[in-house]
């Protein structure tokens, strides 16, 4: 056993974190793994850093890729964790894109694209997850927010 499983034991439990393949993301599924937790990572890039860091844990992984700026994936997420891990026991909506323009040149598109994935099918794969874990009685959602949403942009 780890020192992070001794501290935080998740073995036999599964999380899909979004937005896994860098950063904060990357972060957040190699310290779940660590702890025991088996590892479904969505996002449209490449996992395969992801992948080594939660091999070296120990932890099994599994990629789903997907585009999450429309809600077209995000039945089939949970549906292909479940086959995959036969749980879903915690769900960390990490994903999240920004637009940099200036607030007079920002378009209806790109307040569409920012919307769609950093809320819109957040809030849908929450909804999904959910389901699924009030029928088992357990569960995690974790949402993260970037520190950008306290300050002003451009």
């Amino acid at each position: 056993m780890t020192a992070m499983q001794a501290l935080f034991d998740l073995s036999g439990k599964t999380a899909v974190v979004t937005g896994a393949n860098t950063g904060i993301g990357q972060g957040i599924a190699v310290a779940l793994a660590e702890a025991g937790a088996s590892i479904v990572a969505v996002g449209r890039s490449s996992m395969d850093e992801t992948e080594a860091l939660v091999a070296k844990a120990g932890a099994k992984f599994h990629v789903i890729k997907a585009d999450l700026g429309t809600i077209e994936p995000v039945k089939p997420i949970v549906a292909e964790a479940l086959e995959r891990f036969g749980a879903l026991d915690i769900l960390v909506n990490n994903a999240g894109i920004i637009r940099r323009t200036d607030a007079i040149d920002f378009t209806e598109e790109d307040w569409d694209a920012v919307m769609n994935v950093n809320l819109k099918t957040a809030f849908f794969l929450s909804q999904a997850a959910a389901r699924h874990m009030l029928e088992k009685g357990r569960g995690k959602i974790i949402n993260i927010a970037s520190l950008l949403s306290f300050q002003g942009g451009i």
